[in-house]
């Protein structure tokens, strides 16, 4: 009888999964990096369109913020356990907001005080 040795193979599905994991499920702060169209819904029900710019910086993730009132930079941005956090700037105020980076979109929170409303984005094309 011919006994064939499994290790080739073995070693193979391991690379073959390391492989995996670093592409897709490594490190999520690449598959931020760009242009975010985003909606927030105000208190009263208004929906609020706006683009987050999320770009790497010395080795880090840095956020900014455009919209029809113009271009303006996040504060304390951060990402870590699929999580993005930052202080936005709106109408002469910084807005907490807080979002779940899952299946490909962002969802959660903006607050200000007693204010609090959703907010939800997807990535732009190109």
């Amino acid at each position: 009888m011919h006994r064939h040795s499994t290790k080739p193979l073995i070693l193979a599905v391991i690379t073959l999964f390391a492989a995996a994991f670093a592409l897709f499920g490594g490190d999520d702060s690449k598959l931020l990096l760009g242009k975010w169209n985003m909606v927030s819904i105000t208190t009263d029900g208004e929906s609020l369109k706006w683009v987050l710019i999320i770009k790497e910086v010395d080795g880090k993730l840095a956020g900014s913020l455009a919209s029809e009132d113009g271009e303006a930079s996040t504060k304390d941005f951060s990402f870590a356990d699929g999580v993005v956090k930052f202080q936005a700037p709106y109408q002469g105020e910084y807005y907490d907001v807080e979002l779940k980076f899952a299946d490909g979109q962002l969802a959660g929170t903006w607050s200000n005080g007693s204010d609090s409303g959703k907010t939800s984005g997807t990535k732009a094309e190109g």
